[in-house]
This record gives structure tokens, C-alpha cells and sequence, in this order.
């Protein structure tokens, strides 16, 4: 196998495909704030930990600066297009899940409304947050989960029902439902 150089201002363009989930937040004064994040990952099962990159001056690091609180919404393939919409740079104060004309019910646990149309959600209250070359790095504690009904298989999430986003870079998707069980 022969190996190429690979400029690595793109080198998390190698780190693909990526789950793509639908941060929502809220501001000072209670407004709904959804975007797409695929920089995002679980850092810590006990106690449990996730985080995700955002960059500084986005409304979603803002209210999450503000607020400490945030949910990461689980994307499966049919909500793919509202979810590219709540990509838009609205105005701040802005519902995106209602500009995206997805629902929103409320979280157990923080103020951050969960998605009614995702499959899963991850209720969390910011830990930290600091700056990492050009975003900034921000880490909750999961205070809350919950998943749809039928959608965990053996303990795990059910990617052949759920068919979950992937991010691959720009407009590019992958849709996960293929599973390969090694033995």
C-alpha cells in the first residue's frame, strides 16, 4: 500500500463519517436555538460525558456559555432536509425548529426543548468549555437520556431501524444502517 500526503488543514476530513446530531439550546430568555453538529463525540461512560465543537460566536456556544445547558438530539435519515435547515444562520432569537417545521417537547431536566422527530436525546449541564483552535471544545454532563421506544437492540442503538446521519463533509451524508458484527 502506498501512502500520500494529505494537506492537514483537512485532516478532519479523514475522520469520517461523523454522527450527526441537532444541538438545541436556549437564551437569557428562553428562546429555541437548534443547529447541526458533527464534531462530536462521548468522552466518559461513568460518569457519563459528551461533548461536541462549535465555533465561539455561534448562537449555540453563546447560549450554551449563558445558559449551561444544551441536548443533543439524535438525527435518523428522515429528518435529514429540516436538519440541513437548521443549519441556516437565522437572526438571534430565531426558532430554527420552527423555521425547519420540526417539534419540540420538553426536556426532564434542562430548558432546552428536546426534538419530538429525533430518535434519541442527551439532556446535558455544561462542565466546561474552552477554546481549541478556531472552536470552542464544550463538554456536559449527560443529566437525562432518552430514546424512542424499539429503537435499542442488545443495549445498543438500533442503526438498521434508526438509519442515523453521518456527516462525510459539506453536503455530504451517509446514512448508517449497515451493520457488520465482527466474531
Amino acid at each position: 500500500m502506498e501512502f500520500e500526503n494529505f494537506p492537514i488543514e483537512n485532516a478532519h476530513r479523514i475522520l469520517t463519517p461523523r454522527p450527526t446530531v441537532i444541538v438545541t439550546t436556549v437564551d437569557g430568555e428562553g428562546n429555541i436555538n437548534a443547529a447541526p453538529f458533527s464534531f462530536t463525540m462521548p468522552v466518559s461512560i461513568d460518569p457519563p460525558i459528551v461533548a461536541f465543537a462549535s465555533a465561539p460566536d455561534h448562537h449555540t456556544a453563546v447560549n450554551v456559555e449563558d445558559t449551561h445547558e444544551f441536548v443533543l438530539n439524535i438525527t435518523p435519515v428522515d429528518i435529514i432536509d429540516e436538519m440541513w435547515i437548521t443549519a441556516r444562520d437565522l437572526p438571534a432569537g430565531e426558532n430554527e425548529l420552527e423555521a425547519a417545521g420540526l417539534n419540540w417537547i420538553p426536556s426532564k431536566r434542562v430548558k432546552p426543548p428536546r426534538i419530538a422527530e429525533a430518535v434519541a436525546h442527551l439532556e446535558c449541564e455544561l462542565l466546561r468549555m474552552c477554546e481549541v483552535g478556531d472552536h470552542n471544545l464544550i463538554v456536559g454532563s449527560v443529566v437525562n437520556a432518552s430514546v424512542c421506544s424499539g429503537c435499542i437492540r442488545d443495549g445498543l442503538l438500533d442503526v438498521e431501524l434508526v438509519k442515523p446521519v453521518l456527516h462525510v463533509g459539506g453536503t455530504v451524508f451517509v446514512v448508517g444502517d449497515h451493520v457488520r458484527r465482527i466474531e
